[in-house]
């Protein structure tokens, strides 16, 4: 057996082609009410799609602007029925939420299978075959139980969100395997919330003074001037906390996405670091607000870039294993291209 290859992922996209991109995008969808929103969607993904390169071939994005359409149209019904039924009627306010929620499963499988079903390479669909019952056991069901342990079952709900992904997607008849296991996702998840503590603590300690002090009788005025530097520095520390955290779980939970997902005899190797992705995350936002949502598009593209420098993809000989999956899945091409009318997207 041959050493794999390596195959780097690169994104060759241009800023300023995509801030054109962007710019029109909004212009348009502000013009026709929202309308034209399907068709920035579609454009902006066939522009990532297509500046996203492995093996000197491009990803592809095949979802049409009627069928995202579609589904932001029962989207909008559904948002305009429960904002009238919220004034008018709170109790079936009150079910359709219920409704959404018991269907939240099911939404998410259609948007992710649909969202794969989109995604092309070398002509061929991914797929992704993850069934409503596991969705509402690990999106519905174990979630809960973040509320009835204080969170301290987080990295398993975690855990078994990313090995749910992991192991449904395919590419042809080729389907994927995750081996990855519980133990790194503490260690992500215990860090994560060891940083969380410092602001919560200011916090905590600010709430307490202020009741040490009510409790000596001091009036209401001079017990909200002493503990109100302490509060705005618990505040703002909160604000910059929750970037950071976001960051560092989103690059460590894609590396163990990635590193540990094989798809055949093909596997990846990502090589983000939270560091990196703290700063784009932190320096992002911060430019972002500094020019009034302009720097969005160049967030993005940084991003992107990012990315898609950080992945690499461990294959024999892909041309042989792309080709061999074409070849499988002819016999099943009706399944694979059956297209669902409408796009929700996960969060």
């Amino acid at each position: 057996m041959s050493l794999p290859r390596n195959y780097p992922f690169t994104f060759t996209g241009n800023v300023g082609e995509y801030f054109r991109i962007w710019i029109v995008n909004i212009a348009l969808t502000l013009v026709t009410l929202g309308i034209y929103s399907a068709w920035a969607k579609v454009r902006t993904q066939r522009w990532f799609y297509g500046h996203t390169i492995l093996d000197n071939t491009a990803f592809s994005y095949l979802a049409t602007p009627i069928q995202i359409l579609k589904g932001r149209l029962i989207a909008a019904a559904l948002l305009i029925i429960y904002y009238i039924a919220s004034h008018t009627a709170p109790l079936i306010a009150g079910i359709i939420m219920l409704a959404i929620m018991i269907g939240s499963p099911w939404i998410i499988v259609l948007a992710l299978r649909f969202a794969a079903r989109q995604s092309s390479y070398r002509g061929l669909r991914l797929n992704f075959s993850g069934t409503v019952g596991e969705a509402a056991v690990v999106y519905l069901l174990l979630p809960i139980t973040t509320v009835l342990t204080a969170g301290l079952s987080l990295p398993y709900v975690a855990y078994r969100q990313v090995r749910f992904l992991a192991s449904n997607y395919g590419y042809g008849e080729t389907q994927s395997e995750y081996d990855g296991s519980l133990k790194p996702f503490w260690g992500v998840y215990l860090l994560a919330l060891a940083l969380l503590l410092i602001p919560m603590g200011i916090l905590g300690y600010a709430v307490y003074s202020a009741a040490q002090l009510t409790a000596m009788g001091l009036p209401k005025e001079i017990v909200s001037a002493a503990v109100a530097s302490t509060a705005i520095i618990g505040v703002v520390a909160l604000y910059l906390t929750i970037p950071i955290l976001s960051a560092f779980v989103q690059a460590r939970k894609a590396n163990l996405f990635y590193n540990h997902i094989a798809l055949g005899t093909i596997r990846f190797r990502s090589t983000q670091r939270s560091r990196d992705m703290i700063w784009i995350y932190i320096s992002n936002i911060v430019l972002i607000f500094i020019t009034i949502g302009l720097f969005i598009p160049f967030a993005k593209v940084r991003l992107a870039r990012y990315r898609a420098e950080h992945l690499t993809l461990l294959a024999e000989d892909l041309g042989v294993f792309t080709t061999q999956a074409q070849e499988a899945v002819s016999a099943t091409g009706s399944e694979i291209s059956d297209l669902f009318d409408f796009d929700i997207g996960i969060a």
